[in-house]
Order: C-alpha cells, then sequence, then structure tokens
C-alpha cells in the first residue's frame, strides 16, 4: 500500500503536540528533528517502506519515555506482528536472556556479548536516541533494537542468526502456592476477569492460616483497575478505607477538539449518554481542565498477618497499583522501582492511512502535571535489591523474600 509518509508524520507530530496528555513532562525528550531527517533520507534512498517508517515512529516516541504512546502497523498484506522469540536484561557488559518464548536455540540465563557484531555497550555510546525507555541498564528495553538485528553472539552458541516469532499472547493466568506457613500470589495479568479474586476466594481457608503472604508483582500489568478492589484486603495488614489505599482521582484532561470527536464518536457508536456528549461539545477545543473524584470510603478488612511485595521493572498499570495499595497498607516492598505508568490514563486512539494504529492518553494526572510524577522512576521499594544475573535461573528475589518472613 502506498503511503504519503511526510503526511502521516505531520499528523502523528501534531496529535503529539495538541492532544496527547504528556506533552508538557516530555522537556528535551521529544525532538522529531532527527527521525524527520531520517525518514526522509530513508525515502531519497529507496528504502522507505511501512515497516521501517513504524520503527522509526516507535523509536521517536520511546524517547519521551512513556509507554502509553503506541504506534503499530494492522497484520496483512505481508506483515504479521512478530517479536525475536526471547526477552534480555543487560547487566555488567552483556545481555542476559530472561524468557525465551519460541526462540528454542535460547534458553534462559544465555549471555548475549554482541547485536549485529557491537556489544551491547557500543550500541548505547553510538545510537544518537535513548529509545530504550531508561537510562539505568537493569530497566532498558532492549526489544525495539532485537526487533531490527539481525544476529546475536551468544557466549554458549557463538553468532546465530535471528528469526521472527508470532507474538506471544499477554495476559497471563494467576497463580498461588504455599511454601510451609508463607503464601506466594502472582495476580497474573490484571484484565478485568476477575481471576486473581476468584482464585483468593478459592483458597480463603488456606490464606487465612498463614503467617505471611508474598505478593509476587514483578510481571503484574494489565489495565483493569476494577480487578484491584477484590484483593485490597489480603494485601493489607491495617484496616483502611479504600481512599486510604488507592487515593482520591485528580486529572487534568485534554479537552482537544480531535480527543472530545473521538469520545463523543464513541459514545454515539454505543447508544445513549446525551448528557455526556453535550458536555463534551461544550469543552471541546478548551484544552486541559482539571477533574477530581474522591475515592470510596468503604471499609477495607485487613485479612494478612504480614505482607511482602515483591517489585520489578515490568510491574505497570494496574499491578503498580496494587503496589501503591500494598505499601499504604502495611506491606513492605523489596526489589526494583516499578515501570512507572500510573502518570497518565484515558487511552484514544486513530487508525491513520488505513492501516496504522496511533494510541495516547487524554489525560494526565495533577501529581504529574505539577512535576512530581513516576514516568523514568517508577514506584521505588523499600528495599532496593540490584538486579544480578542469577536470579534468572534462581529466584533470589523471592528467597530474601522467604528469609525476611522469619525475621
Amino acid at each position: 500500500m502506498e503511503h504519503n509518509y511526510q503526511k502521516l508524520f505531520a499528523e502523528i507530530d501534531g496529535i503529539l503536540r495538541r492532544d496527547y496528555a504528556g506533552m508538557d513532562e516530555c522537556d528535551g525528550l521529544f525532538d522529531p528533528r532527527y527521525y524527520t531527517q531520517a525518514i526522509g533520507q530513508a525515502w531519497n534512498d529507496g528504502l522507505l517502506d511501512e515497516l521501517l517508517f513504524l520503527r522509526y515512529v516507535n523509536q521517536m516516541l520511546a524517547c519521551t519515555g512513556d509507554r502509553h504512546l503506541r504506534f503499530s502497523l494492522l497484520p496483512g498484506e505481508g506483515y504479521e506482528p512478530y517479536t525475536p522469540g526471547f526477552l534480555v536484561r543487560r547487566c555488567g557488559g552483556a545481555l542476559y536472556v530472561t524468557e525465551a518464548d519460541g526462540e528454542a536455540r535460547l534458553r534462559p540465563g544465555d549471555r548475549i556479548t554482541a547485536v549485529n557484531s557491537g556489544t551491547p555497550e557500543h550500541h548505547r555510546r553510538v545510537i544518537q536516541k535513548n529509545f530504550f525507555y531508561a537510562d539505568t541498564p537493569e530497566r532498558e528495553d532492549w526489544s525495539g533494537l532485537l526487533k531490527m538485528a539481525q544476529s546475536v553472539s551468544v557466549e554458549r552458541l557463538g553468532e546465530i542468526e535471528l528469526r521472527h516469532y508470532p507474538r506471544p499472547a499477554v495476559a497471563r493466568a494467576p497463580s498461588l502456592r504455599f511454601l510451609g506457613r508463607t503464601a506466594v500470589v502472582d495476580p497474573g495479568t490484571l484484565d478485568g476477569s476477575g481471576r486473581a479474586a476468584a482464585l483468593l476466594e478459592e483458597n480463603d481457608a488456606a490464606l487465612s492460616r498463614a503467617e505471611h503472604i508474598v505478593w509476587d508483582l514483578r510481571r503484574c500489568g494489565g489495565a483493569a483497575e476494577a480487578d484491584v478492589t477484590p484483593l485490597l484486603g489480603w494485601l493489607c495488614t491495617r484496616g483502611a478505607a479504600e481512599r486510604e489505599l488507592l487515593g482520591d482521582t485528580e486529572l487534568y484532561v485534554n479537552y482537544s477538539q480531535r480527543n472530545c470527536a473521538l469520545r463523543i464518536a464513541a459514545l454515539r457508536a454505543a447508544g445513549g449518554a446525551e448528557d455526556y456528549i453535550r458536555e463534551l461539545e461544550a469543552k471541546a477545543g478548551k484544552g486541559f481542565l482539571p477533574e477530581s473524584e474522591p475515592g470510596s470510603a468503604a471499609p477495607v478488612r485487613a485479612r494478612a498477618k504480614r505482607v511482602t511485595v515483591l517489585t520489578d521493572t515490568w510491574c505497570s498499570g494496574a499491578g503498580e497499583t496494587l503496589a501503591l495499595a500494598a505499601r499504604r497498607g502495611g506491606a513492605r516492598l523489596i526489589g526494583r522501582p516499578t515501570m512507572g505508568t500510573l502518570d497518565y490514563c484515558q487511552p484514544l486512539g486513530v487508525l491513520l492511512d488505513g492501516r496504522y494504529l496511533f494510541q495516547w492518553p487524554g489525560a494526565v494526572t495533577k501529581q504529574a502535571r505539577g512535576g512530581g510524577g513516576m514516568k523514568g522512576r517508577g514506584i521505588a521499594p523499600d528495599e532496593y535489591i540490584p538486579f544480578q544475573p542469577e536470579e534468572i535461573t534462581r529466584d533470589t528475589l523471592l528467597e530474601a523474600a522467604l528469609a525476611r518472613g522469619t525475621d
């Protein structure tokens, strides 16, 4: 399919400047000039196609540090979303395979010393833009670069050519296991299914006997805040009102013309809500307006005797809401800072040129707008334990939590 890439890029740039809720927090991070030049050069060289344009735009968005910004190419016409079949984490002078989902030649713990013949440190030094979402090695996201790479050098295997694998399902099921008098809860993906709450309810009697509950939120994500409330009792060691654990909602909503038009179209497609439609029509074009909603005063009965929470970079969205609630309810957090995704909400999206889907958040928290956001920082644990490669094959973080349960 033929595209007017210059027009597409200009529309994306306009959305970021007018409709995206986080541009004010991108001071010094967002500079499209480099990518304008790169796209133009690729066009002049006859190299620009749908996939290369996709890569350039995603690199530009990653430089903002906001993972809510998403630009994707719809499947079809010879393209299917893919991954390199494995995930990595940087430590020291190498990348370490943390998961191998598809790529059977690799296994967790494998040490990668080079990508396309360049060391990880070399790539970080020479790449002009930081599209790794972080400056700290253990927080970097290398998936974008690995999707573009041709080969990697693996200490155990030598150089191997990379392949493309179908993108795996994102949703993870919850799990519960008992290690002596300690219960270890992984709520999985909070996707609105209520599976985590159902699992705890099924095991209510056994959980009540546990002296210590470890919540493993290291890979807990999802955007379904409704899944959080039923879990609060087992996160807390002291009773509190819901609003004490979850806080009040205080936002600045961007009522740009486009954002309001998208919301109105969605409401009309669903039918009804005429009062809200009229409100949006009145606010259209007025920019950022404050909105607040007090949290619920409903009491939360503490069900746990002692709680430890494991956190890491890939704890995001509703998982971070759980981590904050747990801390407010008396739990101790250990591990690494979370992803830092709670500054923005109310996602919006538009289909561009019939092939590209661009999504952005339409609201920002009052705290972030005032300079106190968590983007790039996340929720810091009470006890920081840096990532070490041995953790991939031996759960040293869980061992640390279990040891603290006996203190």
